[in-house]
């Protein structure tokens, strides 16, 4: 088994793991601590995606320039430089989030339980929680630059069961949402300080500089992906920070629970991308275009089949999957629809991933970064005004054309610029087709009579027909590229 498919696996059970535990601990959150306490816990989760730009672009970037045939002295270098600034980031951000936890408080989060003064001390634990968990990714995306996904894998999956699931010991006994926040910025300091001792122990070398020639090296492509991370992170998280403004906090934890359920096409295709984005950079620096059109289109296909058929069972299976997971029929009822349009979206925003990491294994963030401006600029209003007149659903459907806008530009653009002439081929074989066949098994399944009452058949039914569909296109994909089959990605790789 070779690097990039044991990287593949274990960003899927990492990935897989983190699933599984939002599934289980996030019910046993509301049971403990109630709706409005879990809108709380969730918000943590959208400031740490707000300030993923705070970084500055160091950690894709370190993530890039570790991947790259350098030598290890210079890595261990640029490590060593990239940590002393973001030491420094992250302490403001912290400073930031203690001055400015009144405000957000006052503005952001209406709570009927708690006042305003306990909500914004949970915000000041949630900003250190936050700037700690940040200054981890440095590390973690150094590690992964140098294709040792597997090991922070590992790491993540005991520091998730630690920082998740032990937590619930002392909930138990205490059932104070500030023993929640206390326990992550413990678990949070331990992640930082072992995945620092991984990375340099990986890069073995004895005298570390810093360098600021070597930082003003790579920040150009530094600053691209400050901006490309800022407007991203505002997108992707601007419907919550909406929600958590204009609506109760009961409200807004209906719409989280919604929304985390939506990032479940994201959880997925992500740990595919992570392990490919190495290789695309791999390709590019060293001109090899065949190669990387090959990767391009098999990675491009695999993110589909397995995306679509997720989406399309959590999209029709809304009201069973909520009411299971929460154990409460009324919040699957006022998410419902919300959840088929965020799901949608969530969907559309994993068919930009491939090309949007083409883009930046070959130094392009120009593109990404316009285009989330123009789309800033559009949805903040339209959720302001959708918000308004329909509630919750309201904030999903400027996010959906969003996500729909960004996938056409980007992939388009992106693919026909690095890959000319592979537009069609992108476009209609590796996700049309794929969503195409995915719909009609899906379709063929649901169609099927009834033979039995069992409350949980819509798991059986989704689970047929997400092996089936995969199951089709891969032999659709064989069939078409025999010289390039998919198989190979569970054999012997890419080349």
């Amino acid at each position: 088994m070779n690097k990039v498919t044991k990287n593949i696996i274990a960003n899927y059970i990492g990935k897989l793991w983190g699933f599984i535990s939002i599934f289980i601990f996030v019910r046993l959150y509301i049971d403990l601590l109630g709706v409005e306490s879990y809108a709380i816990i969730n918000f943590y989760t959208v400031i740490l995606g707000l300030l993923v730009f705070a970084d500055a672009g160091l950690t894709a970037t370190l993530t890039r320039e570790l991947a790259r045939d350098i030598n290890v002295e210079t890595k261990a270098n640029l490590v060593y430089t990239f940590e002393r600034i973001y030491l420094g980031i992250c302490f403001l951000l912290t400073i930031l989030t203690v001055i400015f936890a009144g405000y957000i408080a006052n503005n952001f989060l209406k709570s009927d339980i708690y006042s305003i003064d306990t909500v914004a001390y949970f915000l000041r634990l949630i900003g250190i929680g936050v700037a700690l968990q940040l200054f981890s990714t440095l590390y973690e995306g150094g590690l992964n630059g140098l294709q040792h996904q597997v090991l922070t894998n590992k790491v993540k999956i005991i520091w998730s069961a630690f920082r998740s699931g032990l937590v619930l010991m002392p909930l138990y006994f205490i059932p104070k949402l500030e023993i929640y926040f206390w326990w992550q910025i413990l678990c949070n300091i331990v992640l930082l300080f072992v995945f620092r001792k991984l990375l340099y122990n990986c890069l073995a070398s004895r005298e570390l500089v810093f360098s600021i020639d070597l930082f003003k090296s790579v920040s150009k492509y530094a600053l691209g992906m400050m901006g490309i991370a800022f407007i991203s992170a505002i997108n992707i998280q601007i419907d919550k920070l909406v929600t958590s403004k204009y609506l109760g906090l009961t409200e807004f934890g209906y719409y989280s629970i919604a929304s985390t359920l939506a990032q479940v096409p994201t959880i997925i295709a992500s740990p595919i991308i992570i392990s490919v984005f190495p290789i695309f950079t791999g390709y590019v620096s060293q001109l090899n275009i065949g190669e990387l059109c090959k990767a391009y289109h098999k990675f491009s296909f695999l993110i589909t089949i397995i995306v679509a058929p997720v989406a399309f069972c959590i999209a029709y299976y809304s009201i069973p999957i909520i009411t299971l997971w929460t154990g409460k029929p009324e919040i699957a009822v006022a998410t419902n629809y919300v959840v088929k349009l965020l799901i949608l979206g969530g969907f559309f925003l994993c068919m930009q991933l491939t090309p949007f990491y083409l883009a930046l294994a070959n130094g392009l963030t120009k593109i990404n970064l316009y285009l989330g401006c123009i789309c800033l600029i559009f949805v903040i209003p339209s959720m302001i005004l959708g918000i308004k007149n329909y509630g919750m659903l309201g904030a999903t459907i400027p996010w959906f054309l969003v996500n729909l806008i960004s996938f056409i530009v980007v992939g388009l653009y992106v693919t026909n610029k690095f890959l000319v002439g592979n537009v069609f081929k992108w476009l209609i074989f590796d996700i049309f087709l794929p969503v195409f066949v995915t719909v009609l098994i899906g379709i063929a399944v649901i169609s099927l009579p009834e033979f039995t009452k069992f409350s949980y058949m819509f798991i059986i039914e989704s689970m047929v027909i997400g092996l089936l569909s995969v199951l089709v296109n891969i032999i659709v994909y064989n069939k078409c590229n025999p010289a390039n089959k998919l198989f190979s990605i569970l054999g012997s790789g890419s080349k």
